[in-house]
């Protein structure tokens, strides 16, 4: 089975789960949303109008490595430490991670805190489902991202395995021999995936790795309400698309958010027994730094 430490959990087991909270064993609902930069909307101001009962905000635009010129790129430990403890949360804390769209960028919050391991995460499947099935909200006046008092976050490393560089991906894609060893997936569009449709940043072309598989992350999704396939559903996409536990998986999409989505979708499917990592700089790094002949475009 996959190594994740992210357990997939519906708006009733979120409810049942609830109900054990204690001062001693929280659980601290954690809204990640998160727009793409076109949608000209910001995810706090969603959380801001209202939320799952105390619930932090984790902004993935923020918690990122400021150095970096790619988008929300994973930050330092350091780094992680610090907003995470500003944030109030604590090691022991059961964290459940979701987003108001769906399913969107709270796998990737999620799989932040998996990465600096985190003990307990869970992710809610989906904020969309828990509103049809009329569970508490709050919505009253909030004008910070936590009402938590601050702590002092202790936590393990990044283990590196979890995350691909661009040298690694550059590594196994330019080479036949070495891109056979993996499966590699790209959760953009069709379109985008093809370069017939455009990427939603501005001069950034569109197109894809050599030897990569096109996996669109929205088909791992219910088309109404975002909460992903059933498993035997699932197991079928990847069935499509080749993709089993002979070899290690790698996923991208275009800045290593919805590369999260099927990350957790492999998860659900019972695939990864070798490992998924995540190429985190994704398409938008890839396209700038990679020779224009391993680009492809149909």
């Amino acid at each position: 089975m996959s190594r994740t430490n992210i357990k997939v959990i519906t708006p009733s087991k979120l409810n049942s789960l609830l109900k054990t909270a204690s001062s001693e064993s929280r659980i601290v609902p954690v809204d990640a949303t998160w727009y793409m930069p076109n949608q000209k909307k910001l995810g706090f101001d969603t959380f801001k109008a209202s939320r799952i009962p105390n619930s932090i905000f984790i902004d993935i635009d923020k918690i990122k490595d400021e150095k970096s010129s790619y988008p929300h790129m994973l930050p330092s430990s350091d780094i992680f430490k610090y907003h995470v403890s500003k944030l109030g949360i604590r090691n022991n804390d059961h964290l459940v991670v979701y987003d108001q769209i769906g399913n969107f960028s709270a796998p990737r919050a999620a799989w932040m805190f998996e990465v600096f391991r985190h003990k307990n995460i869970y992710l809610l499947d989906n904020y969309q489902s828990y509103l049809k099935e009329k569970y508490d909200i709050d919505s009253s006046p909030i004008d910070k991202p936590s009402t938590y008092p601050e702590s002092d976050y202790e936590m393990e490393r990044t283990i590196l395995n979890d995350v691909v560089s661009f040298e690694e991906i550059y590594d196994i894609v330019s080479d036949p021999a070495n891109s056979s060893k993996y499966h590699i997936l790209d959760a953009r569009s069709t379109g985008r995936y093809k370069g017939v449709d455009p990427e939603p940043r501005p001069g950034l072309t569109s197109g894809h790795a050599p030897h990569v598989i096109s996996s669109p992350a929205t088909e791992v999704l219910q088309p109404g309400d975002k909460t992903f396939l059933p498993k035997e559903d699932l197991i079928e996409f990847f069935n499509n698309r080749k993709v089993d536990n002979s070899k290690p998986i790698i996923v991208m999409c275009g800045t290593g958010v919805t590369a999260c989505i099927i990350k957790s979708a492999l998860e659900i499917s019972g695939l990864g027994e070798k490992g998924i990592q995540v190429y985190d700089g994704s398409w938008t790094e890839y396209a700038q730094r990679a020779d224009p002949k391993y680009i492809i475009k149909e």
